[in-house]
């Protein structure tokens, strides 16, 4: 996933300086569910886009309350970093 990331971006850089456009045009969007439309670029969309919409649940994983609370905390406090 980190390498399309990265590959979007790249083709994004490669493409601004003949479509400058492509930095600097806005449109007002909703993707992803999310609760009300907002401003997004086209780089911002393309890479939300790889982020957001290549991952998958661990099928393993019962994502209760709780795991979700003990989640969110181990990404607060930078634990997941060190393992």
């Amino acid at each position: 996933m980190a390498r399309l990331a990265i590959a979007t971006l790249r083709g994004l850089i490669l493409m601004a300086p003949g479509n400058p456009e492509i930095t600097t045009r806005r449109f007002q969007a909703n993707p992803f569910g999310a609760p009300e439309p907002a401003e997004w670029s086209e780089p911002a969309q393309a890479i939300a886009s790889v982020v957001l919409g290549l991952p998958e649940a661990d099928p393993e994983v019962d994502w209760t309350d709780e795991h979700e609370r003990s989640v969110a905390a181990a990404l607060r406090s930078g634990r997941w970093a060190a393992s």
